[in-house]
């Protein structure tokens, strides 16, 4: 019999949800641990978002298995994202239990580590949750800039307003008490006779309760004259469009505020990032001896100029650019994915999504369910407006069938967001198909990008070599397949001519104990 531990979680936005209660979880494991041999040490139950592991009950969960480690086994989850929503995060928790011989696990989607390509699920069940959280982001982040390009302040509401509703039910901001003493303080400002803090001070005795950083950004922000500020995001420029809400005071008047706010103001205190096209790698090499990372310069000789990566004085560390460059576009070589291992993986990946579809699938049957139960619908409201139902009756009715129609289009949308996931994992190795030729064709941004991407921390030279203690997972677990390929392939080379092998000179090494 093996000795276990549960760990159960929900997030506050989770609380509703059919399927991911506390006690929902928790019945399950227990039943699981029944079934299979298995004695439950503890149970942690928690409600907190999984983003990071900076959670209560799992801290204390880590410090209850650090002390009895030895009598436990296993940490058992219902679900991988139950456990974290954080990729690389979640390897690194991994590892921790696996040093004091804690296998983690979850029932609905087990893994056996044995298997090497079991690796690659695993990287499939942590990155999705993760995936998942991104998309919902980018959903709201949307969401909420459609809704400000059309002049809806969506956001917390600012000082002076309340969020009111309009006659569409939709949020409109709505002026508060504090509104009258909002337009006196923009009325004084603009006189050029009162200062900020003789302002606040006077407005306090009024009841304006607002610190002295929140009052200076009050004075300069549009949402007063009746314009909303739109950040620059992505390839959209930053905009300044005219709301729906009441406005408190004129644009005239808030102009006029803005030119006192910027008198005497000049481009001599603005600080620009200087990033050099010559040194992509500068802010990634870590010095292998002092372990700061690496600044650049070109110096000029007798003849030509050289350019070098190097550490700050007294440390001599210094590595030749034009090196530092052939050995990382050497390194990006051997993790650019080969044909054969692409298809392989995406084979992986097709079987894996179609056991996920086969526990629920959409057959002929789901739509004629949903068909059936829409023309029923329809066949009650006409039996309402014949009136052979009463109004009781009918919203009875009409209820049980929504009902049932949102669960099966629930459904649908649950799938389809599976294949928008298989779509992603599909586009992303492709992408590491060609990571070569990404890096070398791309702009500095784009290659910057595209390095930090790989290594969420610093990386190191020595021996002509990258050495790294954190390269991305997905992409480490995608490496670890190809380089098990290459290895028979050469094997079954050797023993079919009978000639030894050169031994690589680029390539990576996990960074030393």
């Amino acid at each position: 019999m093996k000795n276990v531990i549960l760990y159960v979680r929900v997030s506050t936005d989770e609380q509703a949800d059919r399927g991911f209660s506390l006690r929902d979880q928790e019945e399950k494991l227990l039943t699981y641990c029944k079934d299979n041999d298995r004695e439950v040490l503890m149970v942690f139950k928690e409600d907190y978002s999984a983003k990071t592991f900076n959670r209560p009950e799992f801290n204390k969960l880590l410090k209850y298995a650090k002390q009895h480690h030895k009598i436990i086994d296993e940490l058992l989850v219902i679900k991988w994202d139950r456990f974290s929503r954080n990729t690389s995060e979640s390897y690194q928790m991994i590892d921790r239990f696996n040093a004091i011989q804690i296998r983690t696990n979850a029932i609905t989607q087990p893994l056996d580590m044995s298997i090497p390509e079991q690796g690659i699920m695993m990287a499939v069940y942590l990155s999705v949750p993760e995936v998942e959280n991104q998309r919902r982001s980018q959903n709201v982040t949307a969401g909420m800039r459609r809704a400000l390009k059309e002049g809806r302040y969506v956001c917390s509401p600012p000082k002076g307003y309340v969020m009111g509703r309009d006659a569409a039910k939709k949020p409109v901001l709505t002026p508060n008490k504090d509104a009258k003493l909002i337009q006196e303080a923009f009325e004084m400002y603009s006189e050029g006779i009162y200062n900020q803090r003789e302002i606040k001070k006077r407005l306090a005795s009024r009841g304006l309760m607002i610190s002295k950083t929140a009052f200076s950004n009050l004075l300069r922000n549009p949402i007063y004259c009746g314009n909303v500020f739109l950040k620059a995001y992505k390839e959209e420029p930053e905009q300044v469009i005219e709301g729906i809400h009441e406005p408190l005071i004129s644009e005239q008047l808030f102009n006029k505020v803005q030119t006192i706010l910027n008198k005497g103001k000049g481009a001599k205190n603005t600080n620009y990032k200087r990033l050099n096209p010559n040194f992509p790698l500068r802010g990634f090499i870590n010095c292998p001896k002092c372990q700061k990372p690496l600044t650049a310069s070109t110096s000029r000789g007798r003849k030509n100029h050289y350019s070098y990566y190097h550490c700050i004085s007294p440390c001599d560390t210094r590595i030749s650019a034009e090196d530092a460059h052939a050995w990382f576009n050497s390194f990006l070589k051997s993790i650019s994915l080969e044909d054969n291992c692409y298809k392989l993986l995406l084979e992986i990946l097709k079987e894996e999504f179609k056991k996920i579809d086969a526990t629920n699938p959409l057959g002929p049957k789901h739509y004629e369910k949903l068909t059936g139960l829409k023309d029923k619908l329809t066949r009650i409201q006409d039996l309402f407006i014949d009136g052979e139902l009463s109004k009781e009756e009918y919203e009875q009715a009409k209820q049980r069938c929504q009902v049932l129609i949102e669960e099966l289009e629930e459904k649908e949308i649950k799938l389809g967001k599976k294949k928008e996931i298989f779509d992603t994992f599909k586009k992303g190795l492709t992408k590491i198909q060609t990571i070569d030729k990404q890096y070398s064709t791309g702009s500095l941004d784009q290659k910057r990008k595209l390095i930090g991407s790989i290594f969420p921390q610093k990386f190191e030279f020595e021996n002509k070599k990258i050495r790294t203690a954190d390269l991305n997972p997905i992409i480490l677990k995608i490496s670890s397949v190809q380089r098990g390929l290459q290895s028979s392939k050469k094997k079954r080379q050797t023993q079919k001519s009978g000639l030894s092998l050169e031994v690589l000179t680029t390539g990576f090494e996990p960074a030393r104990p």
